[in-house]
């Protein structure tokens, strides 16, 4: 028996049925999964980079250091009630929350753009069920997988009881185009923000061309002797603009180029 309904706006709502712990969200009447085939996650060449793949983790970030700062922003909740503590800071700072960001799409122009730096940075692509169940109670109070969302009609909502769960989840619609799937933690201890990953679930990492040939840095290479030591299932691939096709991307299989077979 459905015992809560609530429109978000005439393509998105929420439902919670007597007896079931969670809410469900649906995009025009459909339960939105909570799984996905492949996740992606754009990150620039850096040292913070190099450490999260030497050591197999990814960076739970507190959501004051997003782009958008009206990115799970508590005034999304209308008439908030504000702690003491709360009034001391930012609407979008979370001592207690770490959000883990991927997408569904490989392919997207602006995100290899504003994520990677032009091109001189990595995409990280996981098994889509690689993050459903992790239960590390050392760590997480409680963690959850949840796809973006991103209503037309964006409007402040009511404090209901799932009010501060959709607050960590939903953008305005200028963002959609990142299609963004977010893991939310609610951390037990602030300072413990790194997530580790199966480096089998690693199943495929994409070179932005402007990486890979700024050789000098020999960027390729210390990416090619990580994955050989630690990720040795894991293909590497270069991302290139297509010479002949206008905004076309193309791949290369980085071990065939190596190996003298696809040049």
């Amino acid at each position: 028996m459905k015992v809560f309904e609530y429109n978000i706006d005439s393509q998105y709502s929420v439902e919670k049925y007597k007896g079931e712990g969670q809410f469900r969200y649906l995009d025009n009447g459909e339960i939105i999964p909570q799984v996905t085939d492949s996740l992606y996650k754009y990150m620039p060449w850096n040292e913070r980079t190099i450490s999260s793949l030497l050591d197999n983790y990814l960076w739970l970030t507190n959501p004051v250091y997003f782009n958008d700062p009206f990115d799970c922003n508590r005034n999304l909740i209308l008439n908030y009630q504000f702690t003491n503590q709360e009034k001391q800071k930012k609407s979008n700072y979370f001592n207690d929350i770490g959000i883990l960001s991927f997408t569904e799409n490989k392919l997207s122009q602006l995100m290899w753009a504003h994520y990677t730096g032009n091109y001189n940075g990595i995409v990280l692509k996981f098994k889509g069920d690689a993050f459903k169940n992790i239960n590390i109670k050392s760590q997480f109070d409680k963690i959850k997988l949840r796809k973006v969302i991103y209503p037309k009609n964006f409007k402040i909502f009511p404090p209901f009881e799932f009010a501060k769960e959709l607050m960590l989840f939903i953008k305005t619609n200028s963002w959609s185009y990142e299609r963004e799937w977010r893991l939310i933690a609610n951390l037990k201890k602030p300072y413990n923000r790194h997530l580790r990953f199966n480096s089998k679930a690693l199943e495929e990492i994409y070179i932005g061309y402007n990486l890979f040939e700024n050789l000098e840095s020999k960027s390729v290479s210390i990416l090619t002797t990580i994955r050989d030591a630690f990720y040795p299932k894991t293909k590497l691939t270069i991302v290139f603009p297509d010479n002949e096709v206008f905004g076309q991307m193309i791949f290369r299989d980085w071990d065939r180029i190596l190996n003298g077979i696809n040049k």
